[in-house]
Order: structure tokens, then C-alpha cells, then sequence
């Protein structure tokens, strides 16, 4: 019982701390896009004076979360855990950026895309990896039967998985673009014009390869390893819905969202992550390679900036005439995808029946082991750095336009 109230105890300082964390970084962040970008470091102190207490509180309190035996048991341990993981990412990205900024602004504002992406690939990859590995590695691992899966059932996984893709981008994509209104247009921070001003390769290599590769491990490997043991639902909802939180922005949630219980569904089926991370970097593939090397192309063809958007000289006959083969190659490549993805969302309609979820014995109910999940307060602590992320991607900027001097 004691155990209980100081980890209720320990929980709820950890989820206060996160936010207070979180709102001295968003009105930092304001303060640089109203007053300049070197403005913004004056709240890095703040940020630091809370992040490192917040850190002791996760590792005592981890030490209070080892057992597995019960639902509530795994979900708090889980969580602390995925929390550790999410201090290390945030703290991180933003001590660096304040080192950049600090001490090589010029340069880093100027290769920017390059920069962040090398150093997000970094932070989940390499340091993700190993700090939920170790935090980890006392949970009790439940093995799981490996089983092959045929070429035509793993192509014809990844078609359903672009089904899904497009379904949660038509969800998500009207609250992004409502809520990213607010942002400047020199906003160096956007997903789109980061990927459209990065260096292709180290495209391919930070957004398409390294991510199906590390995020399969973290996300569906490490999680779903210690959660099988209480059933297959509360395995595929935590690895689903962290997955998606974790993206931070509504642009990704619901998609990632959705495929994430997908991966899931086949890591459990299979044993194999092998299959996911296949899957995985086939949707990170098409859209870091080609769909945004041709998307480059048109606007090197149309005599367009890529960095700002604006035009670099009048367009010409001759221009046009060059335009017309990459536009009418770029129409049949957007026309082939979204096919795709309407045929795969067709498909996973008519096999549903397949991803059907097998009961174990002496599991909960599904509605009891959600209640479990949204009611754990070591949980929380991870909602609170996912909840975080949101915020630092669409807070600053509406703060700045409503304080901003008219």
C-alpha cells in the first residue's frame, strides 16, 4: 500500500513537472518568433532547472515499477519507462538546439533541414534505443512463435497499409492545416519544408531507413515482447496508440495511429520484426524519396526556390515546354498512389475478418483494459511528454499571432 502512494505520489509530481516543462518551452518558443530566435534561449535555463529534477523522479520511480503480474502492474511499468524515453528525445533535441544556436547560429540556420533531421534520426535511433533497452531490461519477456509470412501476403499487407495511410491523413490533415494557419512563413521547424530542403540521401537514410528500422524495435519489439503475456488487445492498443502519440502533430497521429495496430497485429502473428520494419520502410520510402524528388523537381522546373517558394526568374516558353514531362510524370505518380491506397483500403474492408484479435485465457475484458490504460497514472507521465510534443508543434505559433502587435 505504501508502494502505491509514493509511485501515485511520485506519478503526479513527474506529470506536474512535464507540464510546467512544456509551457516554459512553448512561451519560449513564442518569445523567439515574436522577438528573434536568440530570445528563445533565455528560457532554456528554466527549461533545464525542471527537466533534471524531472528525470530523478522517472528513475526512482522506475525502480518502484518492475512487476508485470498484473494489468495495472504492466501498463504502470510500461509507461514509466516509454516516459524515460521521452525525457531523453525532448531534453535532448532541445539542448542541442540550443548548443547550434549558441554557438553556430549562422551556420545552423543556414543548413537547418540537414541538421535536425541528422540529430532527430540520432536521438531515436541511437539514444532511444539504448535508453529503453536498459530500462527494459528486467521486464520479463514473453517469447513469441515465429512464423513465415508469403511475398504476396506481405505485398498485399503493405497495400492495406496504404489504405489505412490515406485514412488517417484525410482525418488528420484538416486539424493540422487549421491549427499550423498560425505558423510564419519562415518557420524553419515544418515537416514539409524540412524534407523538401534536406539533402536526399540523408533523407532516405534519417526519414526512410533508420526510422522503419529503430521504431519497429521501440515501439513493437520492446513493447509488445513484455505486453503479449496479458493478451493480444492491450499489446496491439499500447504499441498503436504510443506510436501515434509520439509523432506529436495531427499531420501523422491518425495514420501512424492506424498502422501502428497493424504492425502490431503482424509482429504478433509472425514473431518477426522483420515483416514490420519491410512494411514500415515502404510508406517512409515513397513519400522521403519519390514522391518528394519529384515534387522537388517540378519546382526546380517551374524556376521555384525550394528554401522559400518564390520564383527565381520569369517563366519562359522554353520553361514550360521542360515543365510538361515532369508534371504529367508527377500527375501519374500521385494518380498510381492514391489508387493504390484506395484498392489497399478496399482490400483490408473485405479481409477484416482476418485481423481478428484471439482472446487468451484469464485476459480482461477489452473495456476493462482500456479503462486500465487511460487511467493509469505512471501512463500519464507518457501522455503528458506526447500531449508535450503537440503543443511544441502548434502552441508557439498561435500564441505568437494572438500577442503579436497589431
Amino acid at each position: 500500500m505504501e508502494d502505491k502512494a509514493l509511485r501515485k505520489g511520485l506519478s503526479i509530481t513527474a506529470i506536474v513537472l512535464v507540464a510546467i516543462v512544456a509551457f516554459v518551452t512553448c512561451f519560449s518558443e513564442t518569445n523567439g518568433i515574436l522577438f528573434g530566435h536568440f530570445s528563445a534561449l533565455n528560457g532554456e535555463p528554466f527549461i533545464a532547472a525542471f527537466a533534471i529534477p524531472l528525470l530523478a523522479v522517472l528513475i526512482v520511480l522506475a525502480r518502484y515499477c518492475t512487476s508485470t503480474d498484473t494489468a495495472d502492474e504492466l501498463i504502470a511499468s510500461i509507461g514509466v519507462r516509454y516516459a524515460i524515453f521521452g525525457w531523453f528525445f525532448i531534453f535532448l533535441i532541445h539542448f542541442a538546439d540550443f548548443l547550434w544556436k549558441l554557438f553556430a547560429y549562422d551556420f545552423y540556420i543556414e543548413h537547418f533541414a540537414n541538421i535536425y533531421l541528422a540529430m532527430n534520426s540520432f536521438n531515436v535511433c541511437v539514444v532511444g534505443t539504448v535508453v529503453l533497452g536498459l530500462s527494459m531490461r528486467k521486464l520479463p519477456v514473453y517469447k513469441i512463435e515465429k512464423r513465415k509470412l508469403k511475398i504476396g501476403h506481405l505485398l498485399l499487407l503493405i497495400m492495406m497499409m496504404y489504405g489505412l495511410t490515406q485514412v488517417g491523413t484525410v482525418m488528420g490533415m484538416p486539424i493540422h492545416l487549421v491549427l499550423s494557419a498560425f505558423s510564419p512563413a519562415e518557420d524553419l521547424s515544418s515537416l514539409p519544408d524540412m524534407l523538401l530542403t534536406s539533402n536526399p540521401v540523408l533523407r532516405i537514410i534519417s526519414v526512410g531507413i533508420l526510422p522503419a528500422i529503430f521504431e519497429e524495435l521501440l515501439f513493437r519489439k520492446f513493447c509488445i515482447d513484455r505486453t503479449i503475456r496479458h493478451g493480444e488487445f492491450i499489446s496491439c492498443a499500447m504499441s498503436g496508440i504510443m506510436f501515434g502519440l509520439w509523432h506529436g502533430n495531427f499531420q501523422q497521429f491518425f495514420f501512424t495511429f492506424f498502422v501502428g495496430v497493424m504492425f502490431a497485429f503482424v509482429y504478433i502473428r509472425t514473431g518477426n520484426v522483420i515483416y514490420t520494419m519491410i512494411m514500415h520502410a515502404s510508406m517512409n520510402l515513397v513519400t522521403s524519396t519519390i514522391t518528394l524528388n519529384l515534387l522537388t523537381k517540378l519546382m526546380e522546373s517551374a524556376g521555384m526556390d525550394i528554401n522559400n517558394g518564390a520564383y527565381l526568374s520569369e517563366p519562359t516558353d522554353e520553361m514550360i515546354m521542360s515543365l510538361v514531362p515532369i508534371l504529367l510524370l508527377t500527375m501519374i505518380w500521385v494518380f498510381a498512389i492514391f489508387s493504390f491506397q484506395v484498392v489497399g483500403f478496399i482490400m483490408l474492408m473485405v479481409k477484416r475478418k482476418k485481423f481478428k484479435l484471439i482472446p487468451w485465457i484469464g485476459e480482461l475484458s477489452r473495456k476493462q483494459l482500456l479503462h486500465k490504460l487511460t487511467h493509469s497514472v505512471e501512463m500519464w507521465i507518457f501522455f503528458a511528454f506526447a500531449i508535450f510534443r503537440f503543443m511544441d508543434s502548434y502552441l508557439p505559433s498561435i500564441l505568437a499571432f494572438i500577442l503579436q502587435p497589431r
